[in-house]
């Protein structure tokens, strides 16, 4: 088994360990969110006069802070939101220390407008009688299963940094094995893509089939290269920059190695 098999069998395996610290993290997240809503269940729920008018539980992703307040609408397929409220969060504390709302304006007078306007002022009424309670018990439930969620993202940063350092350890066998080509026998690109890279800034090759560096300068800045493009006969061009040459790896990488 090679290395690059066996680092892909750790990959695998941290990817399952992944899966799993994800699924825990998301379980914690969804708990604290339905605490959350539980607060606006609290203050919203029943308080409307039409009675088909409702709060959205949020759904997907991890934020418990921005809720709709929806209702049927027959022209529609699905619910209509009426206004959004939003929990604004410091960044520095990561306090709640607002409400913010958003509604949408119409020149639409039909009677399921004209409710949805008398039903934002019922919302408007309950945050300027209830705002700031509702603002204090926020910030309480939002700390709910915090040292756990906190340890499950520290777990879920950890393997997806262990996964990535991974994957460029392989990048690095792949890159060192095309370098040891090019500055040997050559790297071939066969009959797949073709390779291409800058000789100088105004002048680019492009279908090379084979590249072969003869020699480089002292500094190893510069070299010259052998190159062989379309049906042509190879060529030697002196003194291109090896940051160009460098492009020729990355392209062996995807076009031949991973092929």
């Amino acid at each position: 088994m090679t290395k690059i098999e066996i680092i892909n069998e750790i990959i695998v395996k941290k990817q399952e360990e992944l899966k799993k610290a994800n699924a825990i993290g998301k379980k914690l997240e969804q708990a604290k969110v339905a605490v959350m809503f539980d607060v606006m269940e609290k203050y919203f729920g029943g308080e409307f006069t039409l009675d088909d008018v409702y709060i959205k539980k949020p759904t997907g992703g991890y934020s418990g802070t921005t809720y709709e307040v929806k209702r049927p609408n027959k022209e529609y397929k699905y619910d209509k939101e009426l206004m959004t409220i939003r929990f604004h969060e410091d960044w520095r504390s990561n306090e709640i220390d607002s409400i913010d709302t958003s509604i949408y304006s119409t020149s639409d007078n039909s009677q399921w407008e004209l409710e949805r306007i008398f039903t934002n002022g019922e919302v408007a009424k309950i945050l300027l009688d209830h705002g700031d309670d509702i603002l204090a018990e926020m910030n309480v439930v939002r700390l709910t299963n915090k040292k756990e969620i906190d340890a499950a993202r520290t777990e879920i940063y950890k393997i997806e940094a262990s996964i990535t350092n991974l994957k460029s350890e392989i990048n690095t066998i792949y890159l060192d094995e095309a370098t040891e080509k090019l500055e040997g026998e050559g790297l071939v690109f066969g009959e797949g893509k073709k390779g291409a890279m800058d000789i100088k800034w105004d002048w680019t090759i492009r279908s090379i089939n084979s590249a072969k560096i003869l020699s480089k300068t002292a500094s190893g800045k510069s070299c010259n290269i052998e190159i062989q493009a379309y049906d042509h006969e190879p060529v030697v061009y002196e003194k291109v920059r090896m940051s160009n040459v460098e492009a020729l790896l990355w392209q062996y990488r995807n076009y031949a190695i991973n092929a």
